[in-house]
């Protein structure tokens, strides 16, 4: 599959949007199982036992948002691209993506009313998390040398 570009707009793949959004497709995946469990109605959800700590399900939040982060960090690592710098941008735009789609999904749990009630502490947790996941990912990034 060799194209030239050419007027018609299509482009050699290694060099063109596909191969410049590869790198990513782990993180819209993770993005998208994220988006529907946290808008399955509660009793879709299996019980879990509440802990006079932290809840299983900030947990789980922190930990899904840690997961995501670090899938975003490595597609830019992966992705060579000059339009997003491997420094202190990509971690801003990680956070800012996190936050950003932490509190779009507490909007969407009390508009579409399917017995899912906003909470502003899930939204810290998922930052918490997709911080946990920007410290995980250069832990992983210095030691296994990636």
């Amino acid at each position: 599959m060799n194209f030239k570009k050419q007027s018609a707009g299509l482009i050699s793949p290694g060099t063109g949007t596909l191969a410049l959004l590869l790198p990513y497709i782990p993180a819209v995946i993770w993005a998208s199982i994220i988006l529907v469990l946290t808008l399955l109605p509660p009793q879709a959800l299996p019980k879990v036992p509440d802990w006079s700590l932290i809840s299983i399900n900030s947990l789980a939040h922190l930990f899904v948002f840690l997961i995501w982060s670090f899938l975003i960090l490595f597609g830019y690592y992966r992705s060579k691209s000059n339009l997003v710098t491997r420094n202190i941008n990509s971690i801003i735009i990680t956070l800012l993506l996190a936050v950003s789609y932490g509190a779009l999904i507490e909007l969407l749990q009390g508009l579409m009313r399917l017995g899912r009630q906003p909470d502003i502490a899930d939204i810290y947790f998922n930052t918490i998390g997709a911080v946990l996941g920007i410290i995980f990912f250069y832990l992983v990034k210095k030691y296994f040398k990636i």
